[in-house]
């Protein structure tokens, strides 16, 4: 075999090993069934294993180019790690979810898996093309997840909504990519930005073609504004989170917004900030995503303080973080000497603190409706006597989330601060800080409810399958030790963020 093939293989290692592990958990259900659902879970998170330990080999070299599409550098590395790793704590946490069908839950493992397979390459890839493909295999999967629950009519309702709107956003997006694609004769991202530069900067271009760059510029950002659930592409995401099974709501709310968000920023990077980009091109960009950041997280914030379902308010608060992440683009984006290192570092380790606080409190929810089947805000009234520890547990991931120390999540958003501040965005600094005291509002609202409202008397709550198994409930735990050890010593997050940069 060529030496350039094996090393192209190589380094889709991890990539490889989730497409044995699917067709190793395929074949293991229809050899044993539903009897051997615990060995059908090991081997899963096995294969899952094996994906991270295989990513840390991989070479990771700002030239780590694969098949010519894919960019395997160590900026998709951080990526791949944060969906791989939150793959396998939500494929943990599948396998005992009560609301999940028995017939179904052991091919539940592998839909999953092929989801996390989509996001990993959708955010190494820079060939438009290869875009699309891995964004839709995340988004198929995506749909028939958010269906799990076949006797729940809620849960179809989500499912046709998500397509419907996930359809219109891949429409869109690909008639956008068809305008690149006639402007610069390339389907790579680099070639792409600088055809635009080169329209945008020529005189001689023509009204019709600086038109079509803008058009196609704000096609593409609706497609992806669609995935990462902003303003005003956000529809679905409260009816899908609500009605989705619980595991598949955290993999949209964690994975899926992870690879959105892998995949804007590259593409930010790669089609309006190469080396040839124009400044004035570059300031209309910036501030349009300063203003969609500021109305998407006021949007998300405001509504989440109405909620009464816990699940439909951790949906608007998903919204509210994609408005916070966008202020790093928006850093990005700014014109600033240094505002496009700065903007890609604030939005890494934000989607890094982002991502234990969600995982943990979705964890927390799904164990809280399993044992006591409490899905709104009066269910949770009192539920601290009774499950003093998921308790707590997810107060401290709603102090991250919210953005207070002694959790990570403070550093997060001192970070985002920090950035907007030095590129110039006092505005928007302000809109994040009054948001996050509407943030804290509706977080403790959570919180009061659990330790301050109700009975004080102790629930049994429901038998069997409510019970998280050890490993389960041990995954919130260290979660919820992350969160606040990442605070005092976000030294280690900070590096890693810097060498995925490198």
């Amino acid at each position: 075999m060529d030496a350039e093939i094996v090393n192209d293989l190589h380094a889709l290692a991890p990539e490889l090993w989730l497409v044995a592990t699917i067709v190793v958990t395929v074949v293991a259900d229809l050899v044993f069934g539903a009897s051997r659902r615990a060995l059908l879970g090991t081997l899963a998170l096995a294969g899952v294993g094996m994906a991270l330990w295989t990513l840390l080999g991989v070479d990771s070299g700002a030239d780590a180019r694969t098949f010519g599409m894919l960019s395997l550098d160590g900026y998709a590395g951080f990526f791949r790690t944060l969906i791989i790793a939150g793959t396998g704590v939500i494929i943990l946490h599948g396998l005992v979810f009560r609301g999940m069908e028995e017939s179904s839950r052991n091919e539940f493992v592998p839909m999953l898996l092929g989801t996390a397979l989509g996001g990993c390459l959708l955010v190494s890839t820079d060939n438009l093309v290869m875009l699309l493909l891995s964004m839709e295999l995340l988004s198929l999967n995506s749909y028939l997840l958010a269906a799990w629950q076949r006797k729940e009519r809620r849960s179809s309702e989500a499912a046709l909504k998500y397509l419907v709107y996930g359809a219109m956003a891949s429409a869109l997006m690909v008639f956008g990519f068809s305008l690149f694609y006639g402007l610069s004769g390339s389907l790579s991202m680099p070639e792409v930005g600088r055809a635009i530069a080169a329209t945008w900067a020529d005189p001689t271009a023509g009204y019709a073609s600086q038109l079509a760059v803008v058009v196609a510029s704000l096609l593409v950002l609706a497609g992806f504004g669609f995935k990462i659930a902003a303003f005003p592409f956000h529809f679905w995401a409260p009816d899908v989170y609500e009605g989705s099974p619980t595991p598949v709501t955290t993999f949209l709310a964690v994975s899926s917004k992870a690879a959105g968000f892998g995949v804007l920023v590259r593409f930010v990077d790669s089609v309006y900030l190469c080396e040839t980009a124009n400044a004035d091109w570059v300031a209309r960009i910036g501030w349009i995503l300063a203003v969609l950041s500021a109305i998407t997280m006021t949007f998300g914030n405001v509504v989440a303080v109405l909620q009464r379902n816990v699940k439909r308010l951790l949906a608007y608060s998903s919204i509210a973080h994609a408005g916070y992440l966008l202020m790093g683009l928006a850093v990005m984006t700014s014109g600033t000497p240094d505002g496009a290192r700065q903007g890609m570092d604030a939005v890494m380790f934000y989607m890094a603190t982002y991502y234990l606080a969600t995982l943990g409190a979705f964890g927390c929810v799904m164990a809280l409706a399993n044992r006591f089947g409490a899905e709104d805000l009066s269910d949770y009234e009192g539920l601290a006597w009774s499950a003093p520890w998921t308790s707590s547990l997810l107060v401290v991931f709603l102090i991250s989330l919210t953005g207070l120390p002694p959790t990570v999540g403070f550093v997060g958003k001192f970070w985002l601060f920090d950035a907007s501040l030095k590129a110039g965005l006092y505005w928007l600094a302000i809109v994040a800080a009054l948001n996050a005291v509407v943030a804290l509002f509706y977080y403790l609202k959570l919180a009061r409810a659990l330790f301050l409202r109700g009975e004080t008397t102790h629930v049994e709550g429901l038998k069997g399958r409510g019970v998280m198994p050890w490993l389960a409930q041990a995954t919130l735990v260290l979660l919820a030790f992350a969160a606040v050890w990442y605070c005092f010593a976000f030294d280690g997050l900070a590096e890693w963020v810097e060498r995925s940069l490198l």
